[in-house]
């Protein structure tokens, strides 16, 4: 797949990968009735993110296709020309230079959005169609990628469109293991009370693998000490020129016609889905993402919101006695007492 008006440079190192592996694969594909997408790189995603292993792959191909086909509220006409009002607000770069250890890195600036222009679920309906694209790099799927989250900016009105039954939504999109790109760190800067409320909601929502990587930084030389300020704008103490998405943003919609393609593939698979289950014959996995525990923590975490969402400050101090986090945030890292405790 040739990707348009591609930012990133030629790649010089080479990607090997095992191809008696992706032949298997695409033939316990056909067997099992799946229709989707079908070039090798995009398959190779699915088979690096599980080291190969053809049915936790598998599993994690249909996981990919079901969750978008099950959720059209954040999947549905996920296109760089439905997103116009999102990529306009310059809130989402992925940066062309790689990081000191060859990862591509993207940034969000949560700060830059608007409210009034565009929901919270089309804020985050972006990170999908980047990692879409991010998808058809080898460098990706083998060096995995690594992101900051820029909370500068956030207010109260932001926070008030930030509901946990909304921030579930957003775990769904980036967090609840439903695509193949790897995060290998994942990086919280320039943090305030919204940003800690916010995240309040949304680490009960994720895997312990994903809180793991994840890092809060009350500064930028601890920043520094995963990424190289050779690979950083100049915001955040880097010698890259200042941020602008520019670029990324016209990489993303002159692809329009490959994210097309992509929406094609969903209907095809959710067709072929239904078919094979309505004649008894599918062997398809189809997991639902949104188990009992979960359901029960959003509707009492959704009470505790509605009681403080003018109050970012009381509502974390009820989540924290509610879901006792410090007991929860030590587990995960140490860092997170400090930044938010």
């Amino acid at each position: 797949m040739e990707i348009k008006n591609s930012i990133f440079e030629e790649e010089k190192e080479e990607f090997l990968w095992d191809k008696n592996a992706l032949k298997e694969f695409k033939k316990l594909i056909g067997d099992v009735g799946i229709k989707c997408r079908m070039d090798d790189i995009f398959l190779l995603g699915f088979l690096r993110a599980r080291k190969f292993d053809l049915q936790s792959s598998l599993q994690l191909l249909t996981k990919y296709y079901n969750t978008r086909a099950n959720y059209p509220q954040y999947f549905k006409n996920l296109l760089p020309s439905k997103l116009q009002n999102v990529l306009d607000m310059n809130i989402l770069q992925f940066l062309p230079k790689p990081d000191q250890n060859g990862r591509y890195i993207y940034i969000f600036r949560f700060g830059n959005w608007d409210p009034s222009i565009a929901s919270a679920t089309d804020l985050w309906r972006v990170v999908p169609i980047v990692f879409d694209l991010q998808m058809n790099f080898h460098r990706t799927q083998k060096k995995k990628i690594v992101f900051i989250i820029d909370g500068a900016g956030l207010t109260l009105s932001h926070f008030q469109y930030l509901s946990p039954s909304v921030v579930n939504g957003i775990a769904t999109l980036v967090a609840k293991d439903t695509h193949p790109i790897r995060y290998k760190t994942g990086h919280y800067v320039n943090l305030n009370i919204i940003f800690k409320a916010f995240t309040s909601i949304i680490l009960p929502l994720v895997s312990d693998d994903f809180k793991k990587r994840l890092y809060f930084h009350s500064d930028m030389k601890t920043l520094h000490e995963f990424i190289s300020p050779d690979c950083l704008p100049l915001e955040y103490g880097g010698k890259l020129p200042s941020f602008d998405p520019t670029e990324s943003n016209n990489m993303l919609k002159a692809n329009e016609e490959f994210f097309r393609r992509n929406e094609e593939y969903v209907k095809l698979y959710e067709k072929e889905r239904n078919n094979n289950v309505s004649n008894g014959v599918s062997k398809y996995i189809n997991e639902d993402i949104e188990d009992e525990k979960t359901k029960q923590y959003i509707e009492r975490a959704e009470e505790i919101f509605q009681r403080h969402s003018e109050d970012p400050e009381a509502f974390l101090s009820c989540m924290k006695k509610e879901f006792k986090f410090k007991i929860f945030f030590f587990r995960v890292r140490i860092q997170l007492i400090s930044t938010l405790g």
